[in-house]
């Protein structure tokens, strides 16, 4: 059995207020449109929402990389293509995704890992107890071939961005949606930089979820060894917890794959 049998494709259109003042899709919505993606894939193979929370479960993205290669423009047609490839360390289920413009040329490109999670308890699910489910995979069809390792980073930082989870973060499964933490990062910038520079890849961990009305402080540290190099981890000011960590790489915009 090949990749494409297992492959879920939609498309859609970029709205006007998706977009930046370039009049380009910001990265955020990148991540909103493979998460609806996956769940609509999910759907199709009876691992989707309603299934899971039957049986107790909702699924949360935990690691994800991307790789922009072209920011589409208001009213552009965007593909989505994804599909489940394996699962890793025992823990994670990995999903691939293309995004494509009208003529198949890569807009992006991305690699996730994710995780269910036991609804009551809001813990961890290893896939040993989930042998109910279906859980198709392919383990030959990659759309990133990238590793999702770990991100360490040093201590300190700038602090940069802070703000209380309110209602128009929160999620269908009560905490702050994955894209928000994006947004966030790209909020830590100053407004200026995306004059000249744009997001060139991306890689974001999520560790502790974010609760309503729990306080999200950003904090920003630049590479000293690799220029437009950054990265950012996020702390629950709440409880104490980390919430994410990312490393984002910034181009000028001469600069496309």
């Amino acid at each position: 059995m090949t990749a494409e049998n297992f492959k879920h494709i939609e498309a859609l259109q970029v709205k006007m207020y998706e977009c930046d003042f370039h009049g380009r899709w910001k990265p955020a919505n990148f991540f909103r449109a493979i998460a609806e993606a996956a769940a609509n894939h999910a759907d199709k193979l009876g691992s989707g929402l309603q299934e899971m929370e039957a049986h107790g479960y909702y699924w949360v993205l935990s690691r994800l990389k991307i790789k922009f290669l072209r920011y589409p423009q208001q009213k552009e047609i965007v593909t989505i293509k994804t599909w489940p490839r394996m699962i890793a360390q025992k823990l994670f289920y990995l999903r691939e995704f293309e995004i494509l413009d009208k003529t198949e040329n890569p807009l992006a490109l991305a690699t996730s890992a994710w995780l269910v999670i036991d609804t009551k308890s809001r813990r961890l699910v290893p896939p040993r107890r989930l042998q109910a489910m279906p859980m198709p995979s392919t383990p030959w069809g990659y759309a990133l071939d990238e590793q999702l390792e770990k991100i360490v980073l040093p201590q300190g930082g700038v602090q940069c961005f802070s703000q209380k989870a309110a209602y128009s973060a929160i999620d269908q499964v009560g905490h702050v949606n994955n894209s928000r933490y994006v947004e966030a990062i790209c909020d830590s910038f100053d407004y200026t930089v995306f004059d000249h520079y744009e997001i060139d890849w991306m890689q974001i961990n999520y560790d502790k979820e974010v609760r309503p009305n729990n306080e999200l402080v950003v904090n920003m540290m630049e590479s000293p060894d690799e220029a437009n190099f950054f990265g950012f981890s996020g702390l629950n000011l709440t409880n104490q917890t980390k919430a994410f960590e990312a490393v984002v790489k910034l181009r000028p915009f001469a600069e496309t794959a």
